[in-house]
């Protein structure tokens, strides 16, 4: 059996990557570029420690896939794996769906491997042992429950004046294992640590701790006092994982990179890591002035082991230099992408529109892209309109928000990643996500992930641990019981035929029969009430010819000939489109405004600790690398003088005035 050590040292061969390549369906040649000297070709050959600077477009996901096809097929130890880890679990889905009609790549998705998030590497080898080794019986890790468990702790009167305080989910969240929380905002300053309410969120951290019941970011606590006591679960997880992938690395927060640089890194016989990642398109992770993993000294991308990646196989040379004038580290982007429009210069335009026309902007958007794209390129064509700021500030700034741009906009349906705060919540996403897809799927996981939650809520300490397959977990938990198996198919089978309830009143009826299928996962003991989850929530954004499920806003308003999805720049994070509209949005000021001498081309980069500068800067690099073959700005005509239109053409901004919900461009 070859050792992991000598695996690591034979170098990658050319038919090992052409094996790779036609095991994902891709060419031979894939990775080699025109002349052999493409970038990724050195990160698949690398079996050593490296960071890769991936620019958008580069097709970094494949390169990371690809790599895992090699090492599937050379691995085999059968008690050490790859680690593979990301800040959400969409990287996980993605790998396991492009490794998965590979025999040999599957393997890599299993035993001993991990693939998953941060914190499900952290909570399953590291956290749950450790809590569970203190003699506390593991209830739940939800946010919803832990918190709800914890203001139940506090006297009316503290609940009433925390329930009144902004981002007050923050408030009884535990900041380290002693239970101390820390500074709290609390009126104008901050509640003292000595005081009768601070002493009470303590107590309720304690007491919820006790009875099992933990937030998220509890467990990175937890992981820390363990790797305090007992040093050596350091060599024991390295000894497991001698070889670490991070993906989207600059989305790590800063307690995330330092549990994972203690975990595989400090000190002696560190493992193989591999970092993959973009720090100009770090908008999830600390927004401070300094790169990730910077507190460790163990910033990410370090010069001496980075490769950069620069060539995007997205866009053209025209939005990848107006796109790399935005980049705080100018990675020097090389727009691969051919096409007329790349030699015309009329890829890239910023729309201006007066006071009060902010509602013709989207309209005159996807009039442009009917001009623009052929039938058959609007019909199969993603499209997107987006802004920094999605909901309504309640500032004197109009438009401020994506909303004022479009009164349809519901702001709740852009959270991807978060669950629905209703049962009904659920039930409507899962028939969004089904919407035109001729699969119910997405129904049947909705609604199972709904009745599993409030199976959870009704009897915290019945334990039902998460799967990717909820329906299929339903279903295996229901197979003894037909009567109920019958009432969820039924719940199905309505919601699939578009019987959904429409008011509070025909909700009535469905609360019942739903109630009775999570109580008979629970033996018939509800110790609790999910009557908050189970509560009508009427259903926002606008009715009529322009509405339709999920944010889409359709053109015109009989017979769509294009449907644009709006949101907010996080929501389209590692998409790709054929043509992006980037909304003017307010916070302190405008964000495009702030950004425009990077627009104009009088200014690139950055230098010195201007954090809202870094975060517009940041927020629109990742808005403008998104389109393949068109990129519009929308802005208010009082935005640039004449002297700086001059500059905006001299780039190749096409410059056009928003009249009558169509688009006047200026010779």
């Amino acid at each position: 059996m070859i050792g992991v050590a000598e695996l690591l040292a034979r170098a990658v061969s050319d038919e090992e990557i052409a094996a790779a390549c036609a095991s994902l369906g891709l060419p031979a040649l894939a990775f080699h570029g025109v002349d052999g000297g493409d970038a990724r070709l050195a990160v698949l050959r690398s079996n050593r420690t490296i960071d890769v600077a991936a620019c958008p477009g580069s097709g970094k996901t494949t390169l990371l896939v690809a790599k895992l096809a090699i090492l599937a097929k050379r691995w085999t130890s059968p008690v050490s794996g790859v680690c593979v880890l990301s800040h959400t679990n969409v990287a996980r889905l993605e790998i396991e769906k492009r490794l998965g009609a590979d025999s040999t790549g599957r393997a890599i998705l299993s035993y001993p491997h991990f693939i998953g998030t941060i914190h499900g590497f952290v909570n399953q080898f590291i956290a749950l042992p450790w809590v569970r080794s203190q003699g506390i019986d593991m209830v739940a890790i939800d946010d919803d429950i832990c918190l709800r468990k914890r203001l139940h702790k506090l006297t009316p009167s503290q609940r009433a004046r925390v329930l009144k305080t902004k981002r007050r989910e923050k408030l009884l969240r535990i900041v380290n294992a002693e239970h101390d929380l820390g500074s709290i905002p609390w009126g104008s300053g901050t509640l003292g640590k000595k005081t009768e309410t601070y002493q009470a969120f303590v107590a309720a951290c304690q007491a919820t701790t006790e009875e099992g019941y933990f937030c998220h970011d509890d467990m990175m606590i937890w992981a820390t006092r363990a790797l305090d006591r007992n040093p050596a679960l350091r060599n024991a997880v390295r000894q497991r994982f001698p070889v670490l992938f991070l993906d989207e690395v600059q989305d790590n927060d800063d307690m995330q990179s330092a549990m994972l640089h203690r975990l595989f890194m400090e000190g002696d016989r560190p493992v193989v890591r591999q970092r993959f990642g973009d720090m100009n398109q770090a908008i999830y992770g600390s927004e401070s002035a300094t790169d990730v993993n910077g507190t460790n000294g163990d910033v990410f991308p370090t010069s001496a082991i980075s490769i950069q990646v620069v060539n995007s196989h997205r866009f053209g040379s025209q939005i990848a230099t107006l796109a790399n004038g935005l980049a705080l580290s100018p990675p020097g982007l090389v727009g691969l992408r051919k096409h007329p429009e790349d030699e015309q210069g009329r890829q890239a335009a910023i729309l201006l529109f007066g006071n009060q026309q902010a509602a013709a902007v989207l309209p005159a958007f996807a009039h442009l892209l009917t001009t623009r794209f052929s039938l058959a390129e609007c019909a199969a064509g993603v499209f997107a309109a987006v802004g920094a700021v999605h909901r309504d500030t309640n500032r004197p700034d109009t438009p401020n928000c994506v909303a004022h741009y479009w009164d349809g906009y519901d702001h709740e349906l852009v959270r991807v990643e978060e669950r629905p705060s209703t049962l009904i919540g659920y039930l409507r996403r899962g028939v969004r996500d089904a919407a035109g897809t001729g699969d119910v799927c997405p129904i049947t996981e909705m609604a199972a992930d709904a009745v599993l939650r409030l199976a959870t809520m009704l009897s915290p300490s019945v334990r039902h641990p998460k799967r990717a397959n909820r329906f299929r977990q339903l279903i295996r938990l229901l197979e003894h019981d037909v009567a109920t198996l019958r009432r969820f198919h039924l719940l199905c089978w309505k919601v699939a035929s578009g019987e959904l309830p429409t008011n509070a009143a025909v909700w009535q009826t469905w609360k019942r029969p739903i109630t009775d299928i999570a109580t008979a996962l629970l033996g018939g003991a509800a110790a609790e009430s999910g009557e908050e989850f189970m509560m009508w929530e009427d259903e926002r954004g606008a009715v009529g010819a322009f509405a339709t499920p999920g944010n889409i806003f359709s053109y015109p308003d009989m017979e769509p000939t294009v449907r644009i999805k709006v949101g907010s720049i996080h929501s389209v994070k590692g998409e790709t489109h054929l043509a992006t509209l980037v909304f003017d949005t307010h916070y302190n000021g405008s964000h495009l405004t702030r950004i425009k001498d990077w627009l104009t081309g009088a200014k690139s980069g950055l230098t010195g600790n201007k954090p809202e500068l870094r975060k517009s800067l940041k927020q629109h690099y990742v808005a403008v690398t998104r389109p393949s073959h068109l990129l519009c700005l929308a802005m208010r005509s009082d935005a640039f003088t004449d002297a700086e239109l001059v500059l905006l053409r001299a780039r190749n901004w096409d410059i056009g005035d928003i009249s009558n919900q169509q688009i006047v461009w200026r010779p």
